[in-house]
Protein backbone atom coordinates (compact mmCIF):
# COMPACT_ATOMS: atom_id res chain seq x y z
CA UNK A 1 0.00 0.00 0.00
CA UNK A 2 1.51 3.49 -1.01
CA UNK A 3 2.40 5.81 1.92
CA UNK A 4 -0.78 8.47 2.16
CA UNK A 5 0.83 12.04 0.71
CA UNK A 6 4.02 10.12 -0.32
CA UNK A 7 4.22 11.55 -3.91
CA UNK A 8 3.36 8.01 -6.15
CA UNK A 9 0.11 8.57 -3.76
CA UNK A 10 -0.60 12.04 -4.86
CA UNK A 11 -0.52 10.47 -8.84
CA UNK A 12 -2.64 8.03 -7.88
CA UNK A 13 -5.24 10.47 -6.76
CA UNK A 14 -5.10 12.40 -9.89
CA UNK A 15 -5.88 8.78 -11.64
CA UNK A 16 -8.56 8.25 -9.21
CA UNK A 17 -10.23 11.63 -10.30
CA UNK A 18 -9.86 11.54 -14.17
CA UNK A 19 -11.36 8.23 -13.35
CA UNK A 20 -14.42 9.14 -11.48
CA UNK A 21 -17.81 9.96 -13.96
CA UNK A 22 -19.00 11.89 -10.96
CA UNK A 23 -16.35 13.98 -10.57
CA UNK A 24 -15.76 14.05 -14.59
CA UNK A 25 -19.30 15.30 -15.27
CA UNK A 26 -19.45 17.92 -12.52
CA UNK A 27 -16.06 19.34 -13.15
CA UNK A 28 -16.50 20.11 -17.02
CA UNK A 29 -16.07 23.11 -17.27
CA UNK A 30 -13.24 23.04 -14.07
CA UNK A 31 -10.12 25.26 -14.96
CA UNK A 32 -7.15 25.60 -12.04
CA UNK A 33 -4.42 24.49 -10.69
CA UNK A 34 -5.20 23.35 -7.11
CA UNK A 35 -1.94 22.84 -4.13
CA UNK A 36 -1.90 20.55 -1.16
CA UNK A 37 0.26 21.84 1.28
CA UNK A 38 0.66 19.52 4.30
CA UNK A 39 3.19 20.85 6.60
CA UNK A 40 6.10 18.30 5.17
CA UNK A 41 5.59 18.74 1.95
CA UNK A 42 2.97 20.01 -1.50
CA UNK A 43 1.77 19.01 -4.56
CA UNK A 44 -0.66 20.38 -6.50
CA UNK A 45 -3.26 19.29 -9.04
CA UNK A 46 -3.01 20.89 -12.58
CA UNK A 47 -6.84 20.38 -13.84
CA UNK A 48 -8.45 21.21 -17.14
CA UNK A 49 -11.53 21.31 -18.86
CA UNK A 50 -12.28 18.86 -15.78
CA UNK A 51 -9.49 16.26 -16.56
CA UNK A 52 -6.22 16.06 -14.27
CA UNK A 53 -3.57 16.59 -16.92
CA UNK A 54 -0.62 16.84 -14.21
CA UNK A 55 0.51 16.02 -10.82
CA UNK A 56 3.09 18.19 -9.77
CA UNK A 57 5.43 16.99 -6.65
CA UNK A 58 6.08 20.68 -4.97
CA UNK A 59 4.97 23.99 -5.43
CA UNK A 60 3.75 24.05 -9.32
CA UNK A 61 6.54 26.56 -11.75
CA UNK A 62 3.67 28.69 -12.50
CA UNK A 63 1.82 29.11 -9.37
CA UNK A 64 -1.57 27.79 -8.16
CA UNK A 65 -4.96 29.28 -8.14
CA UNK A 66 -6.14 27.17 -5.15
CA UNK A 67 -3.97 26.81 -2.16
CA UNK A 68 -5.37 24.17 0.52
CA UNK A 69 -3.15 24.10 3.23
CA UNK A 70 -3.86 21.78 6.93
CA UNK A 71 -1.64 20.61 9.01
CA UNK A 72 -0.94 16.80 7.95
CA UNK A 73 -2.89 15.09 10.81
CA UNK A 74 -6.18 16.79 9.25
CA UNK A 75 -5.31 15.19 5.93
CA UNK A 76 -4.77 12.32 6.94
CA UNK A 77 -8.22 12.44 9.21
CA UNK A 78 -9.63 13.47 5.77
CA UNK A 79 -8.76 10.80 3.97
CA UNK A 80 -9.65 8.21 6.87
CA UNK A 81 -13.17 9.61 6.39
CA UNK A 82 -13.31 11.67 9.41
CA UNK A 83 -14.00 15.21 8.27
CA UNK A 84 -14.56 16.62 4.25
CA UNK A 85 -14.52 19.71 2.46
CA UNK A 86 -17.37 20.89 4.00
CA UNK A 87 -16.85 20.46 7.71
CA UNK A 88 -12.81 20.95 6.90
CA UNK A 89 -13.36 24.69 5.90
CA UNK A 90 -15.81 25.12 8.35
CA UNK A 91 -14.39 27.77 11.09
CA UNK A 92 -14.23 26.38 14.00
CA UNK A 93 -14.42 22.43 12.99
CA UNK A 94 -11.70 22.02 10.42
CA UNK A 95 -8.46 23.37 9.72
CA UNK A 96 -8.13 23.69 6.38
CA UNK A 97 -7.47 27.14 4.77
CA UNK A 98 -8.36 28.12 1.32
CA UNK A 99 -6.35 30.87 -0.40
CA UNK A 100 -5.86 32.27 -3.85
CA UNK A 101 -8.77 32.35 -5.74
CA UNK A 102 -11.02 31.42 -3.08
CA UNK A 103 -14.26 32.44 -5.37
CA UNK A 104 -13.52 30.35 -7.94
CA UNK A 105 -13.15 27.46 -4.96
CA UNK A 106 -16.79 28.09 -3.55
CA UNK A 107 -18.32 28.53 -7.21
CA UNK A 108 -16.80 24.77 -7.90
CA UNK A 109 -17.88 23.58 -4.13
CA UNK A 110 -18.97 20.32 -5.55
CA UNK A 111 -15.92 19.84 -7.53
CA UNK A 112 -13.49 20.47 -4.35
CA UNK A 113 -15.60 18.48 -2.09
CA UNK A 114 -15.33 15.29 -4.57
CA UNK A 115 -11.87 16.10 -5.21
CA UNK A 116 -11.56 15.90 -1.81
CA UNK A 117 -13.64 12.78 -1.54
CA UNK A 118 -11.73 10.76 -4.08
CA UNK A 119 -8.47 11.51 -1.40
CA UNK A 120 -10.40 8.88 0.91
CA UNK A 121 -10.21 6.27 -1.94
CA UNK A 122 -6.60 6.11 -3.04
CA UNK A 123 -5.28 2.42 -2.73
CA UNK A 124 -8.11 1.51 -0.32
CA UNK A 125 -10.83 -0.22 0.00
CA UNK A 126 -13.84 1.44 1.48
CA UNK A 127 -15.37 -0.62 4.32
CA UNK A 128 -18.90 -1.98 3.35
CA UNK A 129 -21.61 0.32 3.59
CA UNK A 130 -24.18 -0.56 6.66
CA UNK A 131 -27.13 -1.96 5.86
CA UNK A 132 -29.63 1.41 4.70
CA UNK A 133 -32.48 2.35 7.14
CA UNK A 134 -35.63 1.39 6.98
CA UNK A 135 -38.29 2.12 4.93
CA UNK A 136 -41.19 4.48 6.38
CA UNK A 137 -44.39 3.01 7.29
CA UNK A 138 -47.14 4.98 6.27
CA UNK A 139 -50.46 5.09 8.45
CA UNK A 140 -52.41 5.55 4.90
CA UNK A 141 -54.33 9.11 6.57
CA UNK A 142 -55.11 11.10 3.71
CA UNK A 143 -52.78 14.60 3.43
CA UNK A 144 -54.69 17.80 2.90
CA UNK A 145 -53.22 20.71 2.14
CA UNK A 146 -54.78 24.38 2.95
CA UNK A 147 -54.32 28.31 3.18
CA UNK A 148 -54.72 30.49 6.19
CA UNK A 149 -53.65 34.08 6.41
CA UNK A 150 -50.97 34.67 9.68
CA UNK A 151 -49.89 38.49 10.11
CA UNK A 152 -51.45 39.33 6.98
CA UNK A 153 -49.17 36.57 5.14
CA UNK A 154 -50.79 33.71 2.90
CA UNK A 155 -49.38 30.65 4.24
CA UNK A 156 -49.31 27.29 2.94
CA UNK A 157 -49.66 24.45 5.55
CA UNK A 158 -50.46 20.41 5.57
CA UNK A 159 -51.89 18.16 8.04
CA UNK A 160 -53.42 14.69 8.44
CA UNK A 161 -54.76 12.29 11.03
CA UNK A 162 -56.99 13.40 14.29
CA UNK A 163 -56.05 13.56 18.13
CA UNK A 164 -53.23 15.60 19.66
CA UNK A 165 -51.50 18.17 17.54
CA UNK A 166 -47.74 17.93 16.24
CA UNK A 167 -46.59 21.12 14.71
CA UNK A 168 -43.87 20.48 12.13
CA UNK A 169 -41.05 23.17 11.98
CA UNK A 170 -38.72 22.79 9.00
CA UNK A 171 -34.96 23.34 8.70
CA UNK A 172 -33.16 26.33 6.52
CA UNK A 173 -34.71 26.45 2.82
CA UNK A 174 -36.77 23.82 3.55
CA UNK A 175 -40.70 23.76 3.66
CA UNK A 176 -43.82 21.18 4.72
CA UNK A 177 -41.86 18.82 2.69
CA UNK A 178 -39.87 17.94 5.02
CA UNK A 179 -42.23 16.22 7.24
CA UNK A 180 -43.88 13.99 4.50
CA UNK A 181 -42.99 11.15 6.31
CA UNK A 182 -43.87 12.29 9.50
CA UNK A 183 -47.25 13.48 8.34
CA UNK A 184 -47.81 9.88 6.75
CA UNK A 185 -46.21 7.99 9.71
CA UNK A 186 -47.28 9.65 13.30
CA UNK A 187 -50.85 10.66 11.19
CA UNK A 188 -52.06 7.23 12.62
CA UNK A 189 -52.46 8.95 16.30
CA UNK A 190 -51.91 12.20 16.19
CA UNK A 191 -52.98 15.48 14.35
CA UNK A 192 -49.76 16.27 12.45
CA UNK A 193 -49.16 20.05 11.20
CA UNK A 194 -46.38 21.05 9.02
CA UNK A 195 -46.02 24.42 6.94
CA UNK A 196 -44.21 26.30 4.84
CA UNK A 197 -42.51 29.11 6.72
CA UNK A 198 -42.83 32.38 5.63
CA UNK A 199 -41.10 32.93 1.31
CA UNK A 200 -40.45 29.40 1.12
CA UNK A 201 -42.04 27.31 -0.98
CA UNK A 202 -45.70 27.86 -1.20
CA UNK A 203 -46.16 30.66 1.54
CA UNK A 204 -45.92 34.22 0.33
CA UNK A 205 -42.87 36.49 0.99
CA UNK A 206 -43.42 39.13 3.48
CA UNK A 207 -43.22 42.52 2.03
CA UNK A 208 -40.10 43.84 3.55
CA UNK A 209 -38.16 40.29 2.57
CA UNK A 210 -36.88 37.32 3.94
CA UNK A 211 -36.93 36.91 7.83
CA UNK A 212 -33.36 37.08 8.79
CA UNK A 213 -33.98 36.00 12.71
CA UNK A 214 -35.10 32.92 14.14
CA UNK A 215 -37.16 34.99 16.53
CA UNK A 216 -39.14 36.13 13.71
CA UNK A 217 -39.72 32.94 13.16
CA UNK A 218 -40.85 32.00 16.39
CA UNK A 219 -43.32 35.35 16.57
CA UNK A 220 -44.59 33.86 13.10
CA UNK A 221 -45.24 30.39 14.25
CA UNK A 222 -47.05 31.70 17.18
CA UNK A 223 -49.25 33.39 15.36
CA UNK A 224 -49.90 30.16 12.75
CA UNK A 225 -50.61 28.36 16.05
CA UNK A 226 -53.29 30.75 17.70
CA UNK A 227 -54.66 31.08 14.08
CA UNK A 228 -55.54 27.37 14.38
CA UNK A 229 -56.82 27.42 17.37
CA UNK A 230 -54.03 25.05 19.15
CA UNK A 231 -53.93 24.58 23.16
CA UNK A 232 -50.81 23.12 23.86
CA UNK A 233 -49.56 21.04 21.19
CA UNK A 234 -46.39 19.48 20.97
CA UNK A 235 -44.00 21.42 18.02
CA UNK A 236 -40.61 19.51 16.55
CA UNK A 237 -37.93 21.81 14.63
CA UNK A 238 -35.12 20.36 12.47
CA UNK A 239 -31.77 22.11 12.62
CA UNK A 240 -32.61 25.88 12.18
CA UNK A 241 -35.93 25.14 13.63
CA UNK A 242 -34.68 22.74 15.85
CA UNK A 243 -32.86 26.02 17.80
CA UNK A 244 -36.35 27.74 17.14
CA UNK A 245 -38.88 25.29 18.74
CA UNK A 246 -36.00 26.12 22.29
CA UNK A 247 -36.37 29.68 21.68
CA UNK A 248 -40.59 28.99 21.67
CA UNK A 249 -40.72 26.72 24.55
CA UNK A 250 -38.15 29.48 26.34
CA UNK A 251 -40.76 32.56 25.23
CA UNK A 252 -43.73 30.81 26.50
CA UNK A 253 -42.95 27.97 29.04
CA UNK A 254 -46.47 26.44 29.77
CA UNK A 255 -47.68 26.56 25.97
CA UNK A 256 -46.59 23.32 24.81
CA UNK A 257 -47.05 19.54 26.34
CA UNK A 258 -43.73 18.63 24.57
CA UNK A 259 -40.45 19.68 22.31
CA UNK A 260 -38.85 17.62 20.15
CA UNK A 261 -35.31 19.62 18.56
CA UNK A 262 -33.89 17.38 15.91
CA UNK A 263 -30.38 18.54 15.12
CA UNK A 264 -30.69 21.47 17.22
CA UNK A 265 -28.52 23.54 19.93
CA UNK A 266 -29.52 26.60 21.96
CA UNK A 267 -26.23 28.09 20.46
CA UNK A 268 -25.12 27.88 16.80
CA UNK A 269 -21.81 30.09 15.62
CA UNK A 270 -21.34 32.97 13.16
CA UNK A 271 -21.70 32.11 9.68
CA UNK A 272 -19.17 33.83 7.66
CA UNK A 273 -20.39 36.65 5.52
CA UNK A 274 -17.98 35.48 2.49
CA UNK A 275 -20.22 32.08 2.71
CA UNK A 276 -23.25 34.00 2.61
CA UNK A 277 -22.16 36.51 -0.11
CA UNK A 278 -21.43 33.11 -2.37
CA UNK A 279 -24.28 31.65 -1.21
CA UNK A 280 -26.33 34.13 -2.95
CA UNK A 281 -24.94 33.59 -6.17
CA UNK A 282 -24.31 30.14 -6.46
CA UNK A 283 -25.97 28.86 -3.20
CA UNK A 284 -28.06 25.80 -5.07
CA UNK A 285 -24.82 24.95 -6.00
CA UNK A 286 -22.54 24.93 -2.83
CA UNK A 287 -26.05 23.30 -1.15
CA UNK A 288 -25.89 20.62 -3.57
CA UNK A 289 -22.46 18.90 -1.95
CA UNK A 290 -23.06 20.48 1.28
CA UNK A 291 -26.37 19.15 2.25
CA UNK A 292 -25.48 15.59 0.65
CA UNK A 293 -22.20 15.75 2.69
CA UNK A 294 -24.36 16.50 6.16
CA UNK A 295 -26.47 12.77 5.62
CA UNK A 296 -25.51 9.56 7.50
CA UNK A 297 -24.00 6.60 5.70
CA UNK A 298 -27.14 4.27 5.97
CA UNK A 299 -29.16 6.98 4.20
CA UNK A 300 -30.27 5.58 0.94
CA UNK A 301 -29.30 7.19 -2.26
CA UNK A 302 -33.17 8.44 -3.05
CA UNK A 303 -33.19 9.78 0.25
CA UNK A 304 -29.82 11.31 -0.08
CA UNK A 305 -31.05 13.01 -3.65
CA UNK A 306 -34.33 14.08 -1.73
CA UNK A 307 -32.27 16.44 0.93
CA UNK A 308 -30.88 18.20 -2.29
CA UNK A 309 -33.44 18.44 -4.35
CA UNK A 310 -35.97 19.67 -1.49
CA UNK A 311 -33.39 22.53 -0.35
CA UNK A 312 -32.95 23.73 -4.16
CA UNK A 313 -36.86 24.30 -4.03
CA UNK A 314 -35.96 27.81 -2.55
CA UNK A 315 -34.80 31.02 -3.49
CA UNK A 316 -30.98 31.84 -2.72
CA UNK A 317 -32.48 34.81 -0.81
CA UNK A 318 -34.39 32.93 1.78
CA UNK A 319 -31.81 30.68 2.40
CA UNK A 320 -29.42 32.99 2.90
CA UNK A 321 -32.18 34.80 5.37
CA UNK A 322 -32.49 31.81 7.36
CA UNK A 323 -28.63 30.92 7.60
CA UNK A 324 -27.99 34.18 8.65
CA UNK A 325 -30.71 34.17 11.57
CA UNK A 326 -29.06 30.47 12.34
CA UNK A 327 -25.58 31.65 12.23
CA UNK A 328 -26.52 34.26 15.03
CA UNK A 329 -28.76 32.44 17.32
CA UNK A 330 -27.65 32.08 20.85
CA UNK A 331 -30.61 31.60 23.70
CA UNK A 332 -28.22 30.16 26.35
CA UNK A 333 -29.24 32.16 28.78
CA UNK A 334 -33.09 31.27 28.30
CA UNK A 335 -33.08 27.83 28.50
CA UNK A 336 -33.71 27.17 32.15
CA UNK A 337 -36.84 28.87 31.20
CA UNK A 338 -38.16 25.79 29.34
CA UNK A 339 -41.23 23.90 31.49
CA UNK A 340 -42.30 21.41 28.64
CA UNK A 341 -40.60 17.50 28.36
CA UNK A 342 -37.68 18.41 25.91
CA UNK A 343 -36.31 15.76 23.89
CA UNK A 344 -32.96 16.19 21.99
CA UNK A 345 -32.62 14.35 18.45
CA UNK A 346 -29.48 14.33 16.76
CA UNK A 347 -28.20 11.75 13.42
CA UNK A 348 -24.25 10.81 14.70
CA UNK A 349 -23.24 11.54 10.89
CA UNK A 350 -24.34 14.95 11.21
CA UNK A 351 -20.96 17.43 11.80
CA UNK A 352 -22.27 20.58 12.05
CA UNK A 353 -24.47 19.42 15.16
CA UNK A 354 -22.11 17.85 17.43
CA UNK A 355 -22.85 15.46 20.57
CA UNK A 356 -20.71 18.14 22.68
CA UNK A 357 -22.96 20.81 21.09
CA UNK A 358 -26.60 18.76 22.35
CA UNK A 359 -25.28 17.50 25.35
CA UNK A 360 -24.04 21.58 25.90
CA UNK A 361 -27.76 22.28 25.25
CA UNK A 362 -28.96 19.69 27.77
CA UNK A 363 -26.91 20.55 30.67
CA UNK A 364 -28.75 23.88 30.23
CA UNK A 365 -32.36 22.50 29.48
CA UNK A 366 -34.07 21.00 32.74
CA UNK A 367 -34.88 17.22 32.54
CA UNK A 368 -34.32 17.08 28.96
CA UNK A 369 -33.11 13.87 27.17
CA UNK A 370 -30.95 12.98 24.35
CA UNK A 371 -32.16 10.32 21.69
CA UNK A 372 -29.38 9.32 18.71
CA UNK A 373 -29.73 7.71 15.78
CA UNK A 374 -27.25 5.58 14.10
CA UNK A 375 -26.02 6.18 10.69
CA UNK A 376 -27.81 9.20 10.19
CA UNK A 377 -27.24 12.50 9.53
CA UNK A 378 -28.26 16.41 9.84
CA UNK A 379 -32.02 15.38 7.71
CA UNK A 380 -33.71 12.55 9.91
CA UNK A 381 -36.91 12.71 8.93
CA UNK A 382 -35.82 12.28 5.49
CA UNK A 383 -32.91 10.21 5.78
CA UNK A 384 -34.33 7.82 8.33
CA UNK A 385 -38.08 8.34 8.80
CA UNK A 386 -38.95 4.98 10.02
CA UNK A 387 -36.78 5.39 12.95
CA UNK A 388 -37.17 9.21 13.20
CA UNK A 389 -41.07 8.19 14.18
CA UNK A 390 -40.81 5.86 16.59
CA UNK A 391 -38.11 7.90 18.40
CA UNK A 392 -40.68 10.73 18.54
CA UNK A 393 -43.32 8.48 19.48
CA UNK A 394 -41.79 6.46 22.38
CA UNK A 395 -40.86 9.94 23.68
CA UNK A 396 -44.84 11.75 23.28
CA UNK A 397 -45.83 8.08 24.64
CA UNK A 398 -43.49 8.96 27.70
CA UNK A 399 -44.05 12.30 28.74
CA UNK A 400 -48.17 10.75 28.45
CA UNK A 401 -48.86 13.06 25.50
CA UNK A 402 -51.34 10.62 23.68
Amino acid sequence: MTEVLAPEWWDHLGKELNGDDRWLAVSKWFDARIQFDYETGTAALDVRNGKVLSVTHGAPARGADIILSAPRKEWESLIAGETDWFKGTSPGLGEISVTGDVVTAMRNAKTMWLTLEAMKRVDRELPAAPAPSPEPQPSGKEIVGRYINVNGIRTYYEEAGEGPAIVCLHAASQDAMMYRHVLEGLSDHYRVIALDAPGHCKSELPADGPFTSITQHAEFNEAFMEALGLEKPAIIGCSFAGNQVLELAARRPEAYSAVVSSEGADYTPTVADFFLEMMRTDGHQIVDGWSQSLTGNRTPEDRRRDVVWQIQRNPAEVMVGDLIGYGHFDQRDNMGKIQAPVLLLRGDGDWLVSQEQVEATQSRVPGSEITVLAGTGHYPMIENPYEFNEAVREFLQKVSYK
